[in-house]
């Protein structure tokens, strides 16, 4: 790291672990609104895909257009925007309401990682990519757990929903403007190396230079492998991790009142296990994969999917019922797929990129990979309505099981090409 790169990162750190505060007050809010608006599970599924589906599509938008502004630009425009949008969702009321204003929220917060990386494109050697997206990945698990541990308090202190909306936005603004001022005094950094090409690039590639256009980049990332497994990767991982997000709450709530013990507040700070192992995931595995380099980190993401795969089956038929033993095992789930989930639009964007198109390569990664999350309210939500959380868990397991089968398969490849 050059200069003052360690408190540009700190700052990206502390600025992108900020958007949770506007996002996961929707997810611990649902128990809530179910019982003040009576909406079914279905119906609050449909909530988290339509705002899940917008946030993809201005993955790629804000992507692209941070590799025009800069990353501290589009890091700006989507905090105002997502602070605005959150008060807006607190003084409303109806489904049709809040479906409006949580997409817009999602829209704005969708160029947050792309500014982060388009920054840390420009200021850090390429060597040390997956460290530095590993710390910087830290950011999102820390982030969520300490938004859901505050929403968790603030339900305790305070009856209903609506705070949520009020106290949240407040905090987020503060952490803007910190995040304005600090990187306005942050050295402009020298140009860094470029990034190295990845085993499986293709053989010609279109310039990759700052002067290089938005259609030039996209034909270059298009011509690597790579880049494409990491998109059908993406849309795998991010629908697994949406869908422990939105529904773990509802979930251990539901366990909890099977008991007789149902308390809100305590199902929202159980759920925030998930996240937390994703911060020891995220460093593990980020550093892990600078050992074996660029276009070679499939080997660690395959035997951690793997685990991911006996854990959510456990979950499904091991007929838990204790929601201490259930928080444990997501807490597993978090701690093996968060790791593979934090190198795709992070280390892997980076590895198929060069400096001037990380935002859209992180863009379009992080897009698809959303793009499929969408699914995960309204299908999950609507088979645990009919069917169980068991049912529910059953698709979580095959999806699992699919992405296993894809990192196996570039495992493979990846070791014929280093004989």
């Amino acid at each position: 790291m050059r200069d003052r790169g360690p408190f540009v990162l700190f700052t990206l750190v502390v600025g992108y672990g900020a958007f949770y505060l506007c996002r996961a007050n929707v997810e611990s809010s649902f128990p809530l609104l179910a019982a003040d608006f009576g909406f079914t599970k279905a119906q609050l599924g449909t909530l988290s895909s339509i705002s899940i589906a917008t946030y993809a599509v201005g993955k790629v938008v804000m992507g692209t257009f941070g590799d025009v502004i800069g990353g501290k630009r589009l890091i700006l425009v989507a905090t105002s925007g997502s602070v605005l949008s959150t008060f807006a969702f607190g003084v409303s009321g109806g489904l049709t309401a809040f479906v409006f204003f949580a997409a817009l929220n999602r829209f704005f917060q969708s160029g947050g990682w792309s500014g982060a990386v388009a920054i840390v494109a420009r200021k850090f050697e390429p060597a040390r990519h997956g460290l530095v997206m590993g710390i910087l990945s830290t950011s999102y698990e820390l982030g969520n757990v300490l938004a859901i541990l505050l929403c968790s308090a603030i339900t305790g202190w305070l009856p209903g929903w609506r705070p949520l909306f009020f106290l949240n936005p407040i905090i987020f603004a503060a952490v803007g403007i910190f995040v304005a001022v600090a990187l306005r005094v942050a050295p402009k950094p020298g140009p860094p190396p470029p990034s190295p090409a990845l085993r499986d690039s293709a053989p010609s590639r279109p310039k990759e230079t700052d002067d290089a256009t938005i259609p030039e980049i996209v034909r270059s990332l298009a011509n690597k492998p790579a880049f494409w497994i990491a998109v059908v990767l993406s849309v795998l991982l991010t629908f697994l991790r949406v869908g422990f997000l939105t529904w773990t709450p509802t979930y251990l709530y539901e366990l909890s009142r099977a008991t007789g013990k149902g308390v809100v507040s305590a199902a929202i700070a159980k759920s925030a296990i998930f996240s937390s192992a994703g911060v020891v995931a995220a460093l593990t595995v980020g550093a892990l994969s600078d050992r074996f380099g660029p276009g070679r980190r499939a080997p660690v993401m395959a035997a951690s999917l793997a685990m991911v795969v006996a854990l959510v089956v456990l979950l499904a038929h091991g007929h838990v019922r204790s929601p201490l033993a259930a928080a444990i095992l997501i807490g597993g789930v978090g701690l093996f797929l968060l790791g593979p989930y934090s190198l795709l639009a992070g280390a892997l964007a980076l590895d198929v990129s060069a400096r001037r198109g990380a935002a859209t390569a992180a863009g379009i990664i992080d897009g698809a990979g959303y793009l499929g999350a969408s699914l995960a309210g309204i299908v999950l939500g609507s088979v645990a309505d009919r069917w169980g959380w068991s049912a529910a868990f059953d698709i979580v397991a095959a999806a699992a099981l699919v992405a296993t089968l894809v990192t196996g398969a570039w495992t493979v490849r990846v070791l014929a090409q280093a004989r």
